[in-house]
């Protein structure tokens, strides 16, 4: 039996039954925070730097612990901890730059990030997401299962909203 050499051969993925999602990240950077993974999108990743220094700012809420200098642009330091319901701790060694839209923001994480390729059929949306506080429902919209670890995707269009809302940065 010979194949028409005009058609292509079928894909491997199309026999499998795998949901289509709309800007599903096909490379996520993974990091933690105390003992939990999180992911975001690889697209809002500006750069990954060491804590050397932290300008704090009078009047800012506990979640904005100050700004630090990243070439040339300052940019606010955010302690996800405080938004995801955990408890504050020592400073952690690195911060990821994140960016959306014009809007930069570092992120406080305790291991140095990775870069992972994932699969559609790895990525599961959050029907009512796990996390202890009102904000984290907010800022997590999804899990990835990769072997036996679950990690928490991070909406980083939803995390500057909510970081931008008078009201949540009062009660936080």
């Amino acid at each position: 039996m010979t194949s028409d050499p005009t058609t292509p051969p079928p894909s491997a993925l199309e026999d499998r039954e795998v949901p289509v999602l709309p800007d599903f990240p096909s490379r996520v950077c993974v990091f933690t925070i105390d003992d939990g993974y999180y992911a975001v999108d690889l697209r809002h990743i500006r750069e990954v730097l060491p804590i050397e220094s932290i300008t704090p700012i009078p009047g800012m809420p506990p979640v904005v612990i100050g700004m630090t200098n990243v070439r040339g642009s300052v940019v606010p330091i955010v302690d996800l901890r405080l938004l995801l319901g955990l408890r504050p701790r020592q400073l952690p060694p690195f911060a990821v730059v994140l960016r959306h839209e014009g809007y930069e923001l570092a992120v406080l994480v305790d291991r140095s990030p990775e870069i992972m390729t994932v699969r559609p059929d790895q990525f599961e949306l959050s029907q009512s997401p796990s996390q202890d506080s009102a904000a984290g429902r907010h800022i997590v919209n999804g899990t990835l299962r990769i072997n036996d670890a679950v990690i928490h995707i991070l909406d980083v269009a939803q995390l500057v909203v909510l970081l931008d809302s008078k009201e949540t940065m009062n009660r936080v």
